[in-house]
């Protein structure tokens, strides 16, 4: 009696002890599918082929029960990869991880569209395009609409700021003479007399079709068809600024001076407001050039200088600004300014203003001096650099 009561109480244990690591197997559909080590493979492929998520789809969710990837990328390569996946785990689902495909063509319809990080007005805003640029949609949902710009930068708009266009009316549109507005600031009206309505508020970089000259009016159409009127002094031929040379600093310089005094909007690109990225950008944009979108693109952009000393530095020559890398980690570029030269940089930082990072200077930055990190030459003797085009070598400008 003394000796069977221990016994029967260590079998009866181990057997709860064995059923209990049995249900905990069975129960956790990560062991049994592999869906741990799938997703760490995920997360490579993305890391690897989809390193800039702000230019390429990669996203993927996996099923609560662990059997299904869920997702999407427009990364060829890497859609390629991820379904290669299904031979080393035949258990997971791969059907609903798909490559991406433009749902369409669209172009902006409003003097500025503002590009959200999410589907909601309320989301942060990442970017701005403006009026008569191209876009691709990738995805809709509801109201919005995810799509790309001209720097391939990814976010969400309100589809009422944008015209969808089939490929044959884009075709068509790529027809047609086109003006950009180049004064800062203005407005189209119904009629060409200064009493006229309004039919919309236009900013520079706006680029409309151009039907008609009258009265020292443009006559111009919108991409939802709009029609209305613009001082045509207040506007050059698209094709005009594509054919001039490649600007000289006097006249990048007196650009970037026109914007003095605007407000630092993050994830502004014109007129009404730009960070600092978006400033060299639009700099640029209104000399008929594409700049990469923010500064952390922009850097890898053009020719290296050296920045040991000043003196190497020329006018015109971008400056970035950040935290050095550590451990052998890259730079962490957060800013960028334009050298105006003997160390003044034009730059937005609450406002765009011009600051020094020379010390003996009386609007010395030493934050600026300190986190200087590299230079780079945008243009050199009348090349543009690796990095910088042309709008019309830009795939998406086809259409001018």
């Amino acid at each position: 009696m003394n000796v069977s009561i221990p016994l029967n109480l260590y079998s009866f244990n181990s057997l709860i002890l064995i059923c209990f690591l049995f249900l905990l197997s069975s129960c956790n559909p990560s062991e049994k599918t592999g869906i741990v080590p799938v997703q760490g493979k995920l997360d490579n492929l993305k890391k690897e082929y989809v390193p800039d998520r702000r230019v390429q789809i990669f996203d993927f969710e996996i099923s609560k029960d662990g059997t299904r990837v869920i997702g999407s990328t427009s990364n060829e390569e890497a859609y390629q990869q991820v379904i290669e996946l299904k031979t080393f785990y035949p258990n997971i689902n791969l059907d609903s991880f798909f490559l991406s495909t433009p749902l369409g063509q669209a172009l902006v319809n409003v003097s500025v569209c503002n590009l959200r990080s999410l589907p909601k007005h309320s989301a942060e805003l990442v970017t701005q395009a403006l009026l008569g640029q191209p876009m691709t949609i990738w995805k809709k949902e509801g109201s919005w609409l995810y799509v790309q710009t001209v720097e391939k930068y990814l976010g969400w708009v309100d589809a009422g700021a944008i015209t969808e266009l089939s490929k044959k009316d884009m075709a068509t549109y790529g027809t047609k003479n086109k003006v950009m507005f180049t004064d800062d600031f203005g407005i189209c009206i119904e009629k060409p007399e200064n009493s006229s309505g309004v039919v919309s508020d236009i900013v520079a970089g706006n680029i409309l079709v151009q039907s008609g000259l009258q009265s020292g009016f443009y006559k111009v159409v919108f991409p939802d068809g709009r029609q209305g009127y613009i001082p045509s002094h207040s506007a050059n031929p698209v094709r005009e600024i594509l054919n001039n040379p490649v600007p000289d600093w006097a006249k990048i310089e007196k650009t970037a001076r026109r914007f003095m005094g605007r407000p630092y909007l993050w994830g502004g690109t014109s007129g009404k407001g730009v960070d600092c990225s978006g400033f060299t950008k639009m700099v640029y944009y209104l000399h008929g050039l594409l700049l990469p979108r923010d500064a952390s693109q922009q850097v890898h952009s053009g020719k290296e200088v050296a920045i040991d000393h000043l003196e190497n530095l020329q006018p015109g020559d971008f400056l970035f600004f950040g935290e050095k890398g550590k451990n052998g980690k890259n730079d962490r570029v957060t800013h960028v300014a334009i050298h105006l030269g003997d160390g003044k940089i034009i730059h937005s930082s609450e406002k765009v203003r011009i600051e020094s990072i020379n010390p003996g200077d009386e609007d010395y930055n030493p934050y600026r001096k300190k986190t200087l990190l590299s230079a780079k030459r945008m243009i050199s003797n009348g090349i543009i650099n690796n990095g910088v085009l042309k709008l019309d070598e830009n795939e998406m400008y086809d259409v001018f």
